[in-house]
């Protein structure tokens, strides 16, 4: 009897081991890809800062910044932002450190530009991030509101090089509020679609799909709304719920009937 109820016990403790691995495997990939999602809308929120609607530099109300360099006779023209090499919290809380190479053929409202950005030494909150995004203007939707298209190949590490998870994919990425206060950077709003693939700190790859639309702030350092669903090659399918329209690092992971509440975190 004794040991039926020490098998049993061994038994329910097993079960509830593999319980709590399972539930910490299903947030890996959830948590890294919430990481990637911040941090690449984070290079576009400097972008949109910086780019110019005139012969110059757009208001650029950023103090970490050491150094701006401007050539209009590179072609394409290029940009280059030296944040330093010394960790600097900005206005809106977040550190950075590192340059931003930014290369563009136009202007930032101009359709048809093609604005590229590609990280040195860069990091932002210790996350150290590499690769290159692509921005293409593609004039005015049919609400008259400019959009443009985002490809993205990029690849994240963590502090003190934790971890590392890849990323690429392509979207439409919609100003949908502030493009017509362009001294006001900080009434910017846009609305995200579109799909990609990653893979995480474990190795495991994964598809992304954006089920409802993603809303980014340029005044809040992540994002505040939308639903993306990922299938993991390992694993049950989940999903990522950003709330509606908080300004906070908080999130909801969905996976079969299980719901998990995150407040940022690695």
């Amino acid at each position: 009897m004794k040991k039926q109820l020490i098998y049993t016990v061994a038994i329910a403790l097993l079960m509830s081991s593999c319980g709590k691995w399972r539930d910490k495997r299903d947030m890996t990939t959830s948590k890294d890809h919430n990481q990637v999602e911040g941090l690449l809308d984070d290079m576009f929120k400097t972008v949109d800062q910086i780019s110019s609607e005139t012969p110059g530099i757009k208001l650029f109300d950023n103090t970490c910044v050491d150094n701006i360099i401007i050539d209009t006779t590179a072609s394409p023209k290029t940009i280059l932002v030296d944040f330093g090499q010394d960790d600097c919290a900005g206005n809106d809380g977040r550190v950075r450190k590192g340059i931003l190479h930014i290369t563009y053929t136009g202007r930032y409202r101009s359709e048809g530009t093609v604005i590229t950005v590609t990280p040195e030494n860069f990091s932002i909150d210790g996350y150290s991030i590499n690769g290159t995004k692509t921005l293409v203007n593609e004039g005015l939707n049919n609400a008259g509101q400019p959009y443009f298209a985002v490809s993205v190949e990029a690849q994240i590490t963590a502090p003190n090089g934790e971890w590392t998870a890849s990323w690429s994919g392509d979207r439409i990425r919609t100003w949908t509020e502030g493009y017509n206060t362009p001294i006001n950077i900080w009434d910017d709003v846009y609305q995200i679609t579109g799909s990609g693939q990653g893979v995480n700190r474990n190795g495991v790859s994964y598809e992304m799909n954006i089920e409802e639309d993603l809303v980014a702030k340029v005044g809040c350092a992540w994002l505040v709304q939308g639903v993306i669903s990922i299938q993991p090659e390992e694993g049950a399918d989940r999903s990522i719920d950003w709330g509606s329209g908080d300004c906070n690092n908080g999130f909801t992971v969905s996976v079969g009937n299980k719901q998990y509440e995150v407040n940022g975190g690695n």
